[in-house]
Protein backbone atom coordinates (compact mmCIF):
# COMPACT_ATOMS: atom_id res chain seq x y z
CA UNK A 1 0.00 0.00 0.00
CA UNK A 2 1.46 3.34 -1.02
CA UNK A 3 0.62 6.48 0.90
CA UNK A 4 2.06 9.92 0.27
CA UNK A 5 3.52 11.99 3.11
CA UNK A 6 1.02 14.75 2.33
CA UNK A 7 -1.87 12.30 2.37
CA UNK A 8 -0.72 10.89 5.68
CA UNK A 9 -0.53 14.34 7.27
CA UNK A 10 -3.97 15.28 5.91
CA UNK A 11 -5.45 12.19 7.52
CA UNK A 12 -3.72 12.88 10.82
CA UNK A 13 -5.06 16.43 10.87
CA UNK A 14 -8.57 15.20 11.64
CA UNK A 15 -7.50 14.28 15.13
CA UNK A 16 -5.65 17.39 16.30
CA UNK A 17 -6.62 20.72 17.83
CA UNK A 18 -9.75 21.80 19.64
CA UNK A 19 -12.87 23.85 19.05
CA UNK A 20 -15.56 25.42 21.19
CA UNK A 21 -18.95 23.93 20.44
CA UNK A 22 -21.80 23.62 22.95
CA UNK A 23 -21.74 20.17 24.58
CA UNK A 24 -24.69 17.80 24.74
CA UNK A 25 -23.78 16.96 28.34
CA UNK A 26 -25.71 13.89 29.41
CA UNK A 27 -28.22 13.34 26.63
CA UNK A 28 -27.87 9.57 26.71
CA UNK A 29 -28.46 7.58 23.54
CA UNK A 30 -29.06 3.83 23.38
CA UNK A 31 -26.28 1.75 21.89
CA UNK A 32 -26.89 -0.42 18.86
CA UNK A 33 -27.27 -4.09 19.67
CA UNK A 34 -24.99 -5.57 17.03
CA UNK A 35 -22.41 -4.49 14.51
CA UNK A 36 -20.42 -1.26 14.26
CA UNK A 37 -22.20 -0.22 11.07
CA UNK A 38 -25.76 -0.79 12.24
CA UNK A 39 -26.46 2.85 13.12
CA UNK A 40 -25.19 4.28 9.83
CA UNK A 41 -27.91 4.24 7.20
CA UNK A 42 -25.70 5.48 4.37
CA UNK A 43 -23.49 3.26 2.28
CA UNK A 44 -20.95 2.15 4.87
CA UNK A 45 -18.11 2.25 2.35
CA UNK A 46 -18.26 6.06 2.44
CA UNK A 47 -17.86 6.26 6.23
CA UNK A 48 -14.53 5.97 8.04
CA UNK A 49 -14.27 4.92 11.68
CA UNK A 50 -11.65 6.80 13.67
CA UNK A 51 -10.98 8.27 17.08
CA UNK A 52 -10.61 11.72 18.57
CA UNK A 53 -10.11 13.33 21.96
CA UNK A 54 -13.87 13.94 21.93
CA UNK A 55 -14.78 10.30 21.32
CA UNK A 56 -14.88 7.74 18.53
CA UNK A 57 -16.52 9.00 15.35
CA UNK A 58 -17.60 7.99 11.89
CA UNK A 59 -16.66 10.45 9.17
CA UNK A 60 -18.39 10.55 5.81
CA UNK A 61 -15.82 11.16 3.09
CA UNK A 62 -16.95 12.29 -0.36
CA UNK A 63 -14.41 13.17 -3.00
CA UNK A 64 -11.54 13.01 -0.48
CA UNK A 65 -13.34 15.54 1.73
CA UNK A 66 -15.01 15.04 5.12
CA UNK A 67 -18.57 16.26 4.74
CA UNK A 68 -20.16 14.96 7.93
CA UNK A 69 -19.22 13.36 11.25
CA UNK A 70 -21.31 11.25 13.60
CA UNK A 71 -20.56 9.78 17.00
CA UNK A 72 -19.66 6.10 17.10
CA UNK A 73 -22.92 4.28 17.70
CA UNK A 74 -21.67 2.58 20.88
CA UNK A 75 -20.89 5.90 22.55
CA UNK A 76 -23.92 6.36 24.80
CA UNK A 77 -23.06 9.93 25.77
CA UNK A 78 -21.48 11.61 22.73
CA UNK A 79 -20.46 15.23 22.87
CA UNK A 80 -21.50 17.79 20.27
CA UNK A 81 -17.88 18.94 20.18
CA UNK A 82 -17.34 16.46 17.35
CA UNK A 83 -19.44 18.71 15.11
CA UNK A 84 -16.51 21.09 14.99
CA UNK A 85 -14.15 18.57 13.40
CA UNK A 86 -14.94 19.44 9.73
CA UNK A 87 -14.42 23.13 10.50
CA UNK A 88 -11.18 22.25 12.23
CA UNK A 89 -9.92 20.40 9.16
CA UNK A 90 -10.90 23.05 6.63
CA UNK A 91 -10.73 26.26 8.69
CA UNK A 92 -9.29 29.30 6.91
CA UNK A 93 -6.73 29.90 9.67
CA UNK A 94 -5.26 26.43 9.36
CA UNK A 95 -1.66 26.10 8.16
CA UNK A 96 -1.85 23.55 5.35
CA UNK A 97 1.69 23.62 4.02
CA UNK A 98 5.24 24.14 5.30
CA UNK A 99 5.78 27.87 5.74
CA UNK A 100 9.04 29.73 6.32
CA UNK A 101 9.52 33.31 7.49
CA UNK A 102 10.58 35.29 4.42
CA UNK A 103 13.69 37.02 5.75
CA UNK A 104 14.94 33.83 7.42
CA UNK A 105 14.40 32.00 4.13
CA UNK A 106 16.67 34.50 2.40
CA UNK A 107 19.31 35.01 5.11
CA UNK A 108 18.97 32.06 7.50
CA UNK A 109 20.34 32.78 11.02
CA UNK A 110 21.62 36.15 9.83
CA UNK A 111 18.07 37.33 9.16
CA UNK A 112 16.54 40.50 10.58
CA UNK A 113 14.92 39.23 13.78
CA UNK A 114 13.01 42.49 14.27
CA UNK A 115 10.71 41.31 11.49
CA UNK A 116 9.48 38.38 13.55
CA UNK A 117 5.73 38.57 13.96
CA UNK A 118 5.01 40.48 10.76
CA UNK A 119 3.55 37.28 9.23
CA UNK A 120 5.56 37.50 6.01
CA UNK A 121 5.93 33.79 5.27
CA UNK A 122 6.51 31.86 2.07
CA UNK A 123 5.33 28.37 1.20
CA UNK A 124 7.91 25.67 0.48
CA UNK A 125 7.64 22.01 -0.47
CA UNK A 126 8.04 19.22 2.06
CA UNK A 127 11.41 18.11 0.73
CA UNK A 128 12.82 21.61 0.95
CA UNK A 129 11.31 22.11 4.43
CA UNK A 130 12.96 18.94 5.69
CA UNK A 131 16.28 19.97 4.14
CA UNK A 132 16.08 23.40 5.80
CA UNK A 133 15.28 21.80 9.13
CA UNK A 134 18.17 19.34 8.93
CA UNK A 135 20.62 22.03 7.84
CA UNK A 136 19.68 24.15 10.84
CA UNK A 137 20.06 21.17 13.19
CA UNK A 138 23.56 20.63 11.82
CA UNK A 139 24.49 24.30 12.16
CA UNK A 140 23.33 24.56 15.76
CA UNK A 141 25.06 21.33 16.86
CA UNK A 142 28.33 22.16 15.07
CA UNK A 143 28.55 25.87 15.91
CA UNK A 144 27.13 25.81 19.44
CA UNK A 145 26.31 22.45 20.98
CA UNK A 146 23.49 20.72 22.84
CA UNK A 147 22.73 23.69 25.13
CA UNK A 148 21.57 25.68 22.08
CA UNK A 149 18.88 23.20 20.94
CA UNK A 150 15.57 23.04 22.83
CA UNK A 151 13.11 20.16 22.37
CA UNK A 152 9.81 20.92 24.03
CA UNK A 153 6.04 20.78 23.85
CA UNK A 154 5.81 17.02 24.44
CA UNK A 155 2.21 16.79 25.57
CA UNK A 156 -1.17 16.02 24.03
CA UNK A 157 -1.18 14.68 20.51
CA UNK A 158 -3.44 12.91 18.07
CA UNK A 159 -5.04 9.94 19.79
CA UNK A 160 -3.49 6.51 19.41
CA UNK A 161 0.02 5.52 20.41
CA UNK A 162 1.11 5.30 16.77
CA UNK A 163 0.62 9.05 16.57
CA UNK A 164 2.60 10.02 19.67
CA UNK A 165 4.39 12.83 17.88
CA UNK A 166 6.16 13.95 21.06
CA UNK A 167 7.85 10.57 21.48
CA UNK A 168 8.78 10.47 17.82
CA UNK A 169 10.26 13.97 18.01
CA UNK A 170 12.36 13.25 21.09
CA UNK A 171 13.63 9.98 19.65
CA UNK A 172 14.47 11.50 16.27
CA UNK A 173 16.35 14.46 17.75
CA UNK A 174 18.19 12.13 20.14
CA UNK A 175 19.44 10.16 17.13
CA UNK A 176 20.87 13.39 15.73
CA UNK A 177 22.34 14.85 18.92
CA UNK A 178 21.74 15.96 22.46
CA UNK A 179 19.53 18.89 23.39
CA UNK A 180 17.79 20.69 26.25
CA UNK A 181 14.73 18.74 27.35
CA UNK A 182 11.79 19.61 29.57
CA UNK A 183 10.11 18.17 32.63
CA UNK A 184 6.52 18.43 33.83
CA UNK A 185 3.50 19.69 31.92
CA UNK A 186 1.12 22.63 31.83
CA UNK A 187 -1.93 20.66 32.94
CA UNK A 188 -0.76 19.74 36.44
CA UNK A 189 2.65 21.38 36.77
CA UNK A 190 2.40 22.42 40.43
CA UNK A 191 0.41 19.40 41.55
CA UNK A 192 2.70 16.75 40.19
CA UNK A 193 5.70 18.36 41.89
CA UNK A 194 4.25 18.78 45.39
CA UNK A 195 2.07 15.68 45.79
CA UNK A 196 4.87 13.05 45.75
CA UNK A 197 6.23 14.75 48.89
CA UNK A 198 2.79 14.87 50.50
CA UNK A 199 1.01 11.67 49.43
CA UNK A 200 3.79 9.61 47.86
CA UNK A 201 2.69 9.81 44.21
CA UNK A 202 1.72 12.43 41.65
CA UNK A 203 -1.99 11.54 42.15
CA UNK A 204 -3.10 13.87 39.32
CA UNK A 205 -3.11 11.00 36.81
CA UNK A 206 -4.11 8.22 39.19
CA UNK A 207 -7.15 6.04 38.59
CA UNK A 208 -8.83 7.07 41.83
CA UNK A 209 -11.68 5.45 43.73
CA UNK A 210 -14.19 3.81 41.39
CA UNK A 211 -17.53 5.50 40.88
CA UNK A 212 -19.26 2.28 41.94
CA UNK A 213 -17.73 2.59 45.41
CA UNK A 214 -18.27 6.35 45.63
CA UNK A 215 -21.95 5.98 44.76
CA UNK A 216 -22.32 3.19 47.30
CA UNK A 217 -20.29 4.58 50.21
CA UNK A 218 -20.01 8.37 49.99
CA UNK A 219 -22.52 10.55 51.82
CA UNK A 220 -20.95 13.86 50.84
CA UNK A 221 -19.07 14.65 47.62
CA UNK A 222 -17.33 18.00 47.25
CA UNK A 223 -16.34 19.02 43.71
CA UNK A 224 -13.69 21.56 44.62
CA UNK A 225 -12.85 23.84 41.68
CA UNK A 226 -13.93 20.99 39.44
CA UNK A 227 -16.43 20.68 36.59
CA UNK A 228 -16.39 17.02 35.44
CA UNK A 229 -19.58 17.27 33.37
CA UNK A 230 -17.76 19.73 31.13
CA UNK A 231 -14.28 18.25 31.26
CA UNK A 232 -15.16 14.58 30.77
CA UNK A 233 -16.28 15.30 27.21
CA UNK A 234 -12.58 15.23 26.32
CA UNK A 235 -9.97 12.56 27.04
CA UNK A 236 -6.28 11.88 26.70
CA UNK A 237 -6.97 9.07 24.23
CA UNK A 238 -10.22 8.38 22.41
CA UNK A 239 -12.74 9.27 25.11
CA UNK A 240 -15.45 6.68 25.81
CA UNK A 241 -17.68 8.95 27.94
CA UNK A 242 -18.50 6.01 30.23
CA UNK A 243 -18.23 8.20 33.34
CA UNK A 244 -21.43 10.05 32.40
CA UNK A 245 -23.55 7.02 33.23
CA UNK A 246 -22.35 7.30 36.82
CA UNK A 247 -23.25 10.97 36.95
CA UNK A 248 -26.77 10.05 35.90
CA UNK A 249 -26.91 7.72 38.92
CA UNK A 250 -25.40 10.43 41.12
CA UNK A 251 -28.09 12.86 39.96
CA UNK A 252 -30.76 10.42 41.11
CA UNK A 253 -29.08 9.96 44.48
CA UNK A 254 -28.84 13.73 44.96
CA UNK A 255 -32.53 14.10 44.13
CA UNK A 256 -33.48 11.36 46.61
CA UNK A 257 -31.24 12.76 49.35
CA UNK A 258 -28.98 9.70 49.54
CA UNK A 259 -25.87 11.70 48.65
CA UNK A 260 -25.22 15.38 49.22
CA UNK A 261 -23.04 17.13 46.64
CA UNK A 262 -21.47 20.57 47.01
CA UNK A 263 -19.75 22.37 44.13
CA UNK A 264 -17.23 24.66 45.79
CA UNK A 265 -16.34 27.09 43.05
CA UNK A 266 -16.33 30.80 42.13
CA UNK A 267 -18.70 29.97 39.23
CA UNK A 268 -21.85 27.92 38.80
CA UNK A 269 -20.58 25.00 36.76
CA UNK A 270 -22.23 22.61 34.32
CA UNK A 271 -21.85 19.92 36.98
CA UNK A 272 -23.81 22.05 39.44
CA UNK A 273 -26.55 22.69 36.90
CA UNK A 274 -26.82 19.04 35.90
CA UNK A 275 -26.83 17.53 39.38
CA UNK A 276 -29.07 20.20 40.87
CA UNK A 277 -26.78 20.24 43.89
CA UNK A 278 -25.63 22.94 46.30
CA UNK A 279 -23.23 25.70 45.31
CA UNK A 280 -20.70 27.20 47.68
CA UNK A 281 -19.12 30.37 46.35
CA UNK A 282 -15.51 31.17 47.19
CA UNK A 283 -13.46 34.13 45.99
CA UNK A 284 -11.05 33.12 43.19
CA UNK A 285 -7.62 31.97 44.35
CA UNK A 286 -8.51 32.04 48.07
CA UNK A 287 -9.11 28.31 48.56
CA UNK A 288 -6.12 27.88 50.89
CA UNK A 289 -7.46 30.46 53.34
CA UNK A 290 -10.80 28.63 53.40
CA UNK A 291 -9.11 25.27 53.98
CA UNK A 292 -6.92 26.67 56.76
CA UNK A 293 -10.02 27.93 58.54
CA UNK A 294 -11.63 24.51 58.13
CA UNK A 295 -8.51 22.91 59.59
CA UNK A 296 -8.64 25.39 62.48
CA UNK A 297 -12.26 24.38 63.13
CA UNK A 298 -11.45 20.67 63.00
CA UNK A 299 -8.65 21.02 65.54
CA UNK A 300 -10.37 23.55 67.80
CA UNK A 301 -13.60 21.53 67.98
CA UNK A 302 -11.65 18.25 68.22
CA UNK A 303 -13.29 16.90 65.08
CA UNK A 304 -10.00 15.74 63.57
CA UNK A 305 -9.08 12.05 63.54
CA UNK A 306 -6.19 12.00 66.00
CA UNK A 307 -5.62 8.25 65.67
CA UNK A 308 -5.37 8.42 61.87
CA UNK A 309 -2.95 11.34 62.09
CA UNK A 310 -0.77 9.60 64.65
CA UNK A 311 -0.67 6.42 62.56
CA UNK A 312 -0.28 7.74 59.02
CA UNK A 313 0.81 11.40 59.05
CA UNK A 314 3.83 13.49 59.93
CA UNK A 315 4.05 17.18 60.84
CA UNK A 316 0.84 17.67 62.84
CA UNK A 317 2.81 19.03 65.81
CA UNK A 318 4.32 21.71 63.57
CA UNK A 319 1.09 22.51 61.73
CA UNK A 320 -1.11 23.23 64.76
CA UNK A 321 1.03 26.14 66.04
CA UNK A 322 0.80 27.67 62.57
CA UNK A 323 -3.01 27.42 62.69
CA UNK A 324 -2.99 29.02 66.14
CA UNK A 325 -0.85 31.97 65.06
CA UNK A 326 2.08 30.93 67.25
CA UNK A 327 4.64 30.94 64.46
CA UNK A 328 6.30 33.75 62.53
CA UNK A 329 3.21 35.28 60.90
CA UNK A 330 1.37 35.60 64.26
CA UNK A 331 -1.99 35.14 62.48
CA UNK A 332 -4.55 32.72 63.88
CA UNK A 333 -6.35 31.02 60.98
CA UNK A 334 -9.86 31.35 62.35
CA UNK A 335 -13.01 31.25 60.21
CA UNK A 336 -13.41 34.99 60.91
CA UNK A 337 -9.92 35.63 59.52
CA UNK A 338 -10.64 33.52 56.42
CA UNK A 339 -14.09 35.00 55.81
CA UNK A 340 -12.61 38.40 54.99
CA UNK A 341 -10.36 36.76 52.41
CA UNK A 342 -12.41 34.02 50.78
CA UNK A 343 -15.89 35.54 50.93
CA UNK A 344 -17.43 32.60 52.82
CA UNK A 345 -19.06 33.66 56.11
CA UNK A 346 -17.43 32.29 59.25
CA UNK A 347 -20.64 30.55 60.29
CA UNK A 348 -20.81 28.77 56.92
CA UNK A 349 -17.16 27.72 57.16
CA UNK A 350 -17.90 25.97 60.44
CA UNK A 351 -21.04 24.36 59.00
CA UNK A 352 -19.12 22.98 56.01
CA UNK A 353 -16.34 21.68 58.25
CA UNK A 354 -18.72 19.89 60.60
CA UNK A 355 -20.56 18.39 57.65
CA UNK A 356 -17.34 16.99 56.14
CA UNK A 357 -16.26 15.52 59.46
CA UNK A 358 -19.64 13.97 60.25
CA UNK A 359 -20.09 11.68 57.27
CA UNK A 360 -18.15 9.74 54.61
CA UNK A 361 -16.72 12.55 52.50
CA UNK A 362 -15.04 12.38 49.10
CA UNK A 363 -13.11 15.53 48.17
CA UNK A 364 -12.61 15.79 44.40
CA UNK A 365 -10.27 18.55 43.22
CA UNK A 366 -9.86 19.92 39.70
CA UNK A 367 -6.62 21.03 38.07
CA UNK A 368 -7.33 24.72 37.44
CA UNK A 369 -6.86 25.61 41.10
CA UNK A 370 -3.14 24.72 40.92
CA UNK A 371 -2.46 26.66 37.71
CA UNK A 372 -1.43 29.84 39.50
CA UNK A 373 1.42 31.39 41.43
CA UNK A 374 2.14 29.11 44.40
CA UNK A 375 -0.22 26.57 42.85
CA UNK A 376 1.20 23.81 45.03
CA UNK A 377 -0.48 25.33 48.08
CA UNK A 378 -4.18 24.41 47.43
CA UNK A 379 -3.27 20.82 46.53
CA UNK A 380 -1.03 20.49 49.58
CA UNK A 381 -3.64 22.00 51.87
CA UNK A 382 -6.35 19.83 50.33
CA UNK A 383 -4.33 16.75 51.31
CA UNK A 384 -3.86 18.17 54.82
CA UNK A 385 -7.61 18.76 55.15
CA UNK A 386 -8.38 15.20 54.01
CA UNK A 387 -5.78 13.90 56.48
CA UNK A 388 -7.39 15.78 59.37
CA UNK A 389 -10.78 14.34 58.46
CA UNK A 390 -9.06 10.93 58.51
CA UNK A 391 -10.86 9.16 55.69
CA UNK A 392 -8.02 8.63 53.23
CA UNK A 393 -8.10 4.95 52.25
CA UNK A 394 -11.69 4.40 53.33
CA UNK A 395 -14.16 3.42 50.57
CA UNK A 396 -15.89 6.54 49.31
CA UNK A 397 -13.73 8.86 51.42
CA UNK A 398 -10.50 10.81 51.16
CA UNK A 399 -9.30 12.95 48.29
CA UNK A 400 -8.92 12.74 44.52
CA UNK A 401 -7.22 15.00 42.00
CA UNK A 402 -8.29 13.30 38.76
CA UNK A 403 -11.96 12.32 38.59
CA UNK A 404 -12.65 14.95 35.92
CA UNK A 405 -10.06 13.44 33.57
CA UNK A 406 -10.31 10.69 30.93
CA UNK A 407 -13.07 8.73 32.66
CA UNK A 408 -11.06 8.23 35.85
CA UNK A 409 -13.22 6.29 38.28
CA UNK A 410 -14.67 4.03 35.61
CA UNK A 411 -13.71 0.44 36.43
CA UNK A 412 -11.10 -0.74 33.97
CA UNK A 413 -10.71 -4.17 32.40
CA UNK A 414 -7.14 -4.50 33.60
CA UNK A 415 -6.01 -5.19 30.03
CA UNK A 416 -2.84 -3.47 28.89
CA UNK A 417 -2.75 -1.29 25.83
CA UNK A 418 0.16 -1.16 23.40
CA UNK A 419 2.73 1.51 24.10
CA UNK A 420 4.27 4.02 21.75
CA UNK A 421 7.43 3.28 19.83
CA UNK A 422 10.09 3.00 22.54
CA UNK A 423 12.57 5.83 22.86
CA UNK A 424 15.47 3.45 23.48
CA UNK A 425 15.00 1.41 20.32
CA UNK A 426 18.54 2.41 19.34
CA UNK A 427 20.03 1.76 22.78
CA UNK A 428 23.79 1.47 22.62
CA UNK A 429 24.01 3.64 19.54
CA UNK A 430 25.68 7.04 19.84
CA UNK A 431 23.88 10.04 18.35
CA UNK A 432 25.17 11.60 15.15
CA UNK A 433 26.58 14.46 17.24
CA UNK A 434 27.75 13.22 20.65
CA UNK A 435 28.67 16.57 22.20
CA UNK A 436 27.84 16.54 25.94
CA UNK A 437 29.10 20.04 26.82
CA UNK A 438 26.15 22.14 28.03
CA UNK A 439 28.45 25.06 29.02
CA UNK A 440 27.13 24.98 32.58
CA UNK A 441 23.49 25.32 31.56
CA UNK A 442 20.87 22.78 32.59
CA UNK A 443 20.12 19.90 30.24
CA UNK A 444 16.52 19.77 31.52
CA UNK A 445 14.28 22.71 32.45
CA UNK A 446 10.64 22.97 33.62
CA UNK A 447 8.39 23.10 30.57
CA UNK A 448 6.72 26.30 31.74
CA UNK A 449 10.06 28.14 31.83
CA UNK A 450 10.87 27.89 28.12
CA UNK A 451 9.86 31.52 27.57
CA UNK A 452 11.91 32.57 30.61
CA UNK A 453 14.96 31.04 28.93
CA UNK A 454 14.36 33.34 25.96
CA UNK A 455 13.66 36.43 28.05
CA UNK A 456 16.31 35.90 30.74
CA UNK A 457 18.94 33.48 29.40
CA UNK A 458 21.42 32.37 32.00
CA UNK A 459 19.08 33.06 34.91
CA UNK A 460 19.26 30.56 37.75
CA UNK A 461 15.91 29.41 39.17
CA UNK A 462 14.79 26.99 41.86
CA UNK A 463 12.83 23.91 40.84
CA UNK A 464 11.85 20.92 42.95
CA UNK A 465 14.67 21.43 45.44
CA UNK A 466 17.36 22.01 42.80
CA UNK A 467 18.91 24.91 40.95
CA UNK A 468 18.31 25.19 37.21
CA UNK A 469 20.29 27.50 34.92
CA UNK A 470 18.24 28.55 31.89
CA UNK A 471 20.09 28.04 28.61
CA UNK A 472 20.18 30.76 25.90
CA UNK A 473 19.07 28.37 23.19
CA UNK A 474 19.26 29.21 19.49
CA UNK A 475 16.73 26.74 18.09
CA UNK A 476 13.53 25.25 19.51
CA UNK A 477 11.49 22.31 18.24
CA UNK A 478 7.88 21.87 19.34
CA UNK A 479 5.55 18.98 18.54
Amino acid sequence: MTYSRRGFLKGMAMLSGATLVAPSLLSSRPAQAQGGAAAVTDDITTWKLTGSHWGAIRAKVVGDRVVEVRPFEFDKHPTEMIKGIPGLIYGSSRIRYPMVRLDWYKNRHRSDTTQRGDNRFVRVGWDEALDLFYQELERVQKNHGPWALHTAGVGWRSVGQMHSCGNHMVRAIAMHGRSVGTIGDYSTGAGQVILPYVLGSTEVYSQGTSWDIILEQSKLIVFWANDPIKNLQVGWNTETHEAFAYFAKLKDKVASGQIQVICLDPVKSKTLNYLGCKHQYVNPMTDVALMLAMAHTLVTEKLHDAKFIETYALGFDRFVPYLQGKTEDKVEKTPEWAAAICGVPAKRIRELTRLMASSRTQLIFGWAVQRQQHGEQPYWMGAVLATLIGQIGLPGGGISYSHHYSSVGVSSSGAAMPGAFPLNIDAGRSPHHDNTDYKGYSAVIPIARAIDALMEPGKEISFNGSKVKLPPYKMAIFS
